[in-house]
């Protein structure tokens, strides 16, 4: 077949036909150049767009589309995009309601204007690294998933198609892909268990977010509503605090953390030894902890050597204790593991 490239400076429309644009050729679109097309376009041949080409129907690739440019998709109705694999933009608009039938990645940004775009865990709204988004609103955002690759500090421009509910999460040392969804339900649905430590939890709404590394870790910041501050993370079926906001492998966020905004009891963990100094026996303090979350407890002395270990629930450890004869006096440190929070730590004297 004779290859056709149409390389364009001016407008192109296509005609106003009900029928489909099925494109079996090559189509360039230049910079600088406009491109619409006002019916169901099937792309069998391969376009490269480094102009603007605006899609008002629906849109299906069999083949390749290659989109440096800016692509617009601004028709009346709800407009699908379908693919046989990935579709990729540079620049993305969105002036009207999408459905994702396939994955779409981001590049270098999306300017949400009108309408939603609703996507899935199979068929994400997909960020590369770097890439940005601007305007997201009640108007316009995405109801379903967005996945965020890199480690730059990014908005998940979430909601579910009436209410825009984005959280942000911190940059991260290390890239990593985050994949994450909103969902307009009370938590209580999924686990009606809360800890003591959680004076309110927000009954409308919550999050989930993903890594793909088994090291992956994310930093929270979510908009408060209702005097609601501080994050809650579902942890064994419990709704608890996360106290420093941050998710990560020892919360779960490899195969999915749930969380939701809450208010703390203010309940401080504490850890506490007495006498200190000692000449050998002490009272370990465990205090402001559920009596059975599971704890360990390590006695290291000056050079990092372990002298006690000790793994069990609060209640259990928290008791008196002898450190072993053969200690000469020193000091000594000891540490109270939680699982998904920073390590306690208290200095402890030993004189003989």
């Amino acid at each position: 077949m004779k290859k056709v490239i149409y390389s364009l400076g001016v407008c192109l429309l296509a005609g106003h036909v009900n029928a489909q644009f099925v494109n079996s050729t090559d189509i360039y679109v230049s910079e600088g150049a406009v491109v619409s097309f006002n019916t169901d376009v099937v792309n069998e041949g391969k376009i490269t767009n480094n102009g603007k080409v605006h899609f008002q129907k629906n849109l299906e690739n069999l083949s390749s589309i290659q989109s440096t440019g800016v692509a617009v998709f601004d028709g009346n109705g709800t407009q699908l995009i379908k693919s046989k694999n990935e579709l990729s933009f540079s620049k993305l608009m969105l002036d009207n309601d999408v459905k994702l039938e396939t994955p779409v990645r981001v590049n270098e940004t999306i300017s949400f204007r009108r309408g939603v775009i609703e996507s899935s865990s199979t068929n994400p709204l997909v960020f590369s690294a770097d890439a940005k988004h601007n305007g997201a609103s009640d108007f316009s955002h995405v109801r379903g998933v967005v996945t965020k690759e890199g480690n730059e500090a990014f908005e998940f421009p979430l909601g579910d198609g009436t209410n825009f509910r984005s959280f942000n999460v911190a940059r991260n040392s290390e890239s990593q892909t985050l994949s994450a969804s909103y969902v307009y339900r009370s938590p209580l649905n999924i686990s009606g268990q809360v800890s003591e430590n959680v004076e309110t939890i927000n009954e409308n709404e919550y999050w989930t977010l993903k890594s793909e590394s088994v090291k992956g870790s994310a930093q929270l910041s979510v908009n408060g509503q209702s005097g609601l501050e501080e994050v809650a993370y579902l942890k064994r079926g419990t709704w608890d605090v996360l106290e420093d906001s941050k998710l990560s492998a020892s919360t779960d966020l490899k195969n999915g953390a749930l969380f939701t905004l809450a208010r703390s009891r203010n309940i401080k963990a504490e850890i506490g030894v007495y006498p200190n100094p000692t000449e050998g026996e002490y009272f370990l303090k465990l205090s402001g902890m559920n009596e059975n979350e599971q704890i360990t407890v390590d006695v290291t002395n000056q050079d990092g050597t372990t002298v006690m270990h000790r793994e069990g629930l609060v209640k259990d450890l928290r008791r008196a204790y002898q450190l072993p004869e053969n200690l000469p006096a020193t000091e000594l440190a000891i540490r109270v593991q939680r699982v998904g929070n920073k390590p306690l730590t208290q200095k402890m004297i030993l004189k003989k």
